[in-house]
C-alpha cells in the first residue's frame, strides 16, 4: 500500500508518558513529603495519579470537561482520595505541569522509526494534548527534529476523534484521506477518529490486547516498514 502522509499520536505513541510521568511523580512523593502528607505509599500514590489522569482524559476526549478542569482537579482529587493535605495540591500540579513535559524518555524504536520515515516522508503529529507541553515535549525528547508540523485539539477546537482535527490537518498538509496514514496507541481517539476521517489507522499496541477496529496493528516500530 502506497502512502503520502504519515501523521502520528504523541503521548503513549512516540513520547514515553507513562515512563516521564512515572519518574516525575516519585521526585515529587519524596520533595512533598507525600509518606507524612498523606495515607498513601509511592505505590499507591503512582496507581492514583495514573487512575484519575486516564478518566480525565476520557472525560476531556469526550468534550466533558475542559483544560482547565483537569489541570486545576487533578491534584485535588488524588490527595482527597488518599486523604493527603489537599493544600499541597496546587503545588504538586505545578511541579508536574513543569517538569513532566520535560522528560526525554521515549518510546522503545520511535527514533530509528523516524529515521527511517523521515528520508521518505515528512511527519506530522495530531495530539489532543495541550500547546505549551507538547511543544516542550518534543525538544526535550529529541523528537522535533523529526517533526514537520503538530495539531493541537487546543488550536484547531475540536478534539480526536472527531473527523474535523483530521480533516484539518489533512487540509494543512495537502494530504489525500486514502493515501494518508495514522499511527497511535487509543482505539477510540486514534483508531475510530481515523477511520471515520478516511484515513488508513495503525494501533499502536506492545501488549497485543487492546482490542480496535484499526485497519494494521503494531506492537513494535520496526513492524511499520513492511506497510511503508
Amino acid at each position: 500500500m502506497k502512502f503520502t502522509h504519515i501523521f502520528f499520536d504523541l503521548d503513549h505513541t512516540l513520547w514515553d508518558y507513562d515512563f516521564n510521568a512515572r519518574k516525575v511523580l516519585l521526585e515529587m512523593y519524596d520533595q512533598f513529603r507525600l509518606a507524612d502528607n498523606s495515607n498513601t505509599s509511592q505505590e499507591g500514590f503512582l496507581r492514583l495519579f495514573f487512575k484519575v489522569n486516564a478518566a480525565l482524559w476520557h472525560r476531556y476526549n469526550m468534550a466533558v470537561i475542559s483544560r482547565d478542569e483537569i489541570r486545576n482537579d487533578r491534584f485535588h482529587m488524588i490527595m482527597k482520595q488518599c486523604q493527603g493535605n489537599v493544600a499541597l495540591a496546587d503545588d504538586l500540579s505545578d511541579y508536574f505541569l513543569h517538569h513532566c513535559p520535560r522528560q526525554p524518555k521515549i518510546i522503545d524504536g520511535a527514533d530509528q522509526i523516524l529515521d527511517y520515515l523521515t528520508d521518505k516522508y515528512k511527519i506530522y503529529i495530531i495530539t489532543n494534548g495541550f500547546d505549551d507541553v507538547q511543544w516542550i515535549k518534543l525538544k526535550s525528547s529529541g523528537l522535533g527534529k523529526y517533526v514537520h508540523d503538530m495539531y493541537t485539539s487546543e488550536t484547531i477546537g475540536f478534539r480526536k476523534p472527531a473527523p474535523e482535527i483530521f480533516e484539518y490537518a489533512l487540509s494543512e498538509t495537502k494530504a489525500v484521506a486514502d493515501l494518508s496514514i495514522m499511527i497511535g496507541d487509543n482505539p477510540s481517539t486514534d483508531i475510530d477518529g481515523a477511520n471515520k476521517a478516511g484515513l488508513f489507522s495503525v494501533l499502536f499496541d506492545p501488549s497485543g490486547k487492546v482490542d480496535s477496529k484499526a485497519g494494521a496493528r503494531i506492537t513494535h516500530f520496526e513492524e511499520l516498514k513492511r506497510l511503508l
